[in-house]
């Protein structure tokens, strides 16, 4: 009986989901600027309100078709909580090209006020186009994204 439940631990344990990380130096510089300026571009407008918006040819269409009310609704929230944005930082690259065919770029948030802080996550697939973008509180470890 106990060999039976340590298997059984044994096999709970090793089937923990584990995420690739993608070493940020391996990633191309260009890559790595375009996530940044998409990410940098559509926070920047909550300061000017002048919002854009994302094209199919950058976007898949989910991300294509959030309206300019979606976008003031997020940033009149952000403002609230967090102030305005001021930049963003890489931390990290999770590889889910296996399962969800994209990079996830994860930056850490700094706004004026950083009582709370704050994860931007951005969804490139492997064609080029932004799959996604959210903001959410920031964890240390990695955990995906449930709506």
């Amino acid at each position: 009986m106990r060999i039976l439940s340590l298997c059984l631990i044994f096999l709970l344990v090793s089937c923990k989901t584990t995420y690739r990380r993608t070493d940020i130096s391996s990633i191309p510089e260009a890559e790595k600027q375009k996530v940044y300026n998409f990410g940098k571009r559509i926070f920047e407008t909550c300061k000017t309100r002048q919002f854009i918006q994302v094209t199919g040819r950058e976007a898949t269409q989910g991300l294509a078709e959030l309206s300019l009310e979606e976008m003031q609704h997020a940033c009149d929230a952000l403002d609230k909580s967090n102030g305005k944005f001021i930049d963003m930082n890489l931390v990290e690259v999770i590889d889910d090209t296996f399962a969800g065919n994209s990079k996830i770029y994860r930056y850490k948030a700094n706004f004026e006020r950083n009582e709370f802080l704050k994860e931007i996550r951005i969804w490139l697939r492997t064609d080029g186009k932004f799959q996604g973008i959210i903001i959410q509180e920031w964890k240390d470890e990695y955990t995906p994204y449930k709506k």
